[in-house]
């Protein structure tokens, strides 16, 4: 039995969760070393379990699926640090570079959007997307249906992934089985922890949370009334002290109301709108990139050479002029400016003018 097979089969035993099965695994040195501990204490249950486990890897293969445990290189680090940490992750699609990793949005909200939670939402995700980041949702309807199909709207529509409660052989919810689809066909990822062959239960909603906002190092609650998943996903990062964002104006009705809870509860930044979140994302890039212990240099963005080399660090220069200098040079200046803000080579002053950083 290899390493991968382990895995699964300590994960196919009655019962067994994530932290336990990585304990195990820790104690014994390795997963297979792991499993034959287990098995020789339990010889007619470890048959039964290897070959579940066996039928599970099988029908991920028929899926062109794949494979990424724990040890796995390609696993997610910031996935890897949360206290909980899925031992396995099935995957099917094209899984991103390690740096796509820790340019992920977690997009988050209600089933029951209203109409503009659901255009921020698809804002969210085309804009974020096409500036070079990599949106992570959870393929539910309403808000992140949205922003999965705001990513797809744009032309970056491959840079996403869907976090699924559910097994990559029973797309849930099934209204969303051609989204996911298209996802897959634009270059993105379905992601889950639970094998083929298991039924979604309601509590594995609850645990997919945690995987979707430990890929990413902020999350932004669209849309939430009282009590809801989003809530669930929010309080999740927080805890894995990630970036929380909630949109928040006053004045907004019942439908919104998680919103407020968490910003009264300063669990999260609230941000007025969907240009508001990247101001405030923007200007927590420029302080950490300041207060580096390290020194670290934010790699500079492919593509957006025009606009840096028409601004300075010294002298603001506005948007008509900016558009000016850049004519018939560029067809993108407003990805180009967000790129640049997102990552915080430049910043935007009043008047909308801007500076090098």
């Amino acid at each position: 039995m290899d390493s991968v097979l382990a895995w699964m089969a300590l994960l196919a035993r009655s019962g067994e969760g994530a932290r336990r099965v990585r304990r195990e695994v820790s104690r014994a040195g390795s997963p297979v070393a792991a499993w034959q501990d287990w098995a020789r204490g339990h010889p007619l249950e470890a048959a039964a379990t290897s070959d579940r486990a066996q039928r599970q890897l099988q029908s991920i293969q028929q899926l062109g699926a794949h494979v990424v445990t724990f040890h796995d290189p390609r696993y997610p680090v910031l996935l890897a640090h949360i206290l909980d940490a899925p031992p396995v992750l099935y995957a099917r699609g094209t899984w991103p570079k390690p740096e796509g990793w820790g340019r992920a949005l977690a997009v988050v909200g209600t089933r029951a959007c209203s109409p503009q939670g659901a255009a921020w939402a698809l804002q969210a995700g085309r804009e974020w997307t096409e500036a070079g980041g990599r949106l992570v949702s959870g393929l539910a309807r309403g808000i992140d249906g949205r922003a999965h199909q705001g990513a797809l709207n744009g032309s970056r529509g491959g840079a996403q992934v869907a976090v699924l409660p559910c097994a990559l052989d029973a797309i849930h919810p099934r209204m969303h089985e051609g989204l996911a689809e298209a996802i897959v066909a634009r270059g993105g990822l379905l992601l889950t922890e639970q094998p083929p062959g298991v039924q979604v239960e309601r509590w594995m909603f609850a645990s997919r949370n945690r995987i979707l906002t430990g890929l990413a190092p902020a999350t932004v609650v669209i849309q939430s009334p009282a009590r809801g998943g989003s809530l669930i996903s929010a309080r999740c990062a927080f805890d894995q002290d990630r970036e929380v964002f909630a949109l928040w104006q006053q004045g907004m009705g019942a439908s919104w109301s998680g919103n407020r809870a968490l910003v009264a509860d300063e669990l999260a930044v609230p941000v007025a709108d969907v240009n508001a979140l990247w101001r405030a994302m923007a200007e927590g890039a420029r302080s950490r990139q300041t207060g580096s212990a390290q020194g670290e240099v934010v790699a500079f963005p492919e593509g957006c050479r025009e606009v840096w080399d028409a601004l300075n660090n010294t002298r603001p220069t506005t948007w008509n002029k900016l558009r000016k200098t850049c004519e018939g040079r560029t067809v993108d200046l407003e990805r180009q400016v967000f790129t640049l803000e997102m990552l915080g080579w430049i910043r935007r002053l009043p008047g909308r003018a801007f500076l090098r950083n």
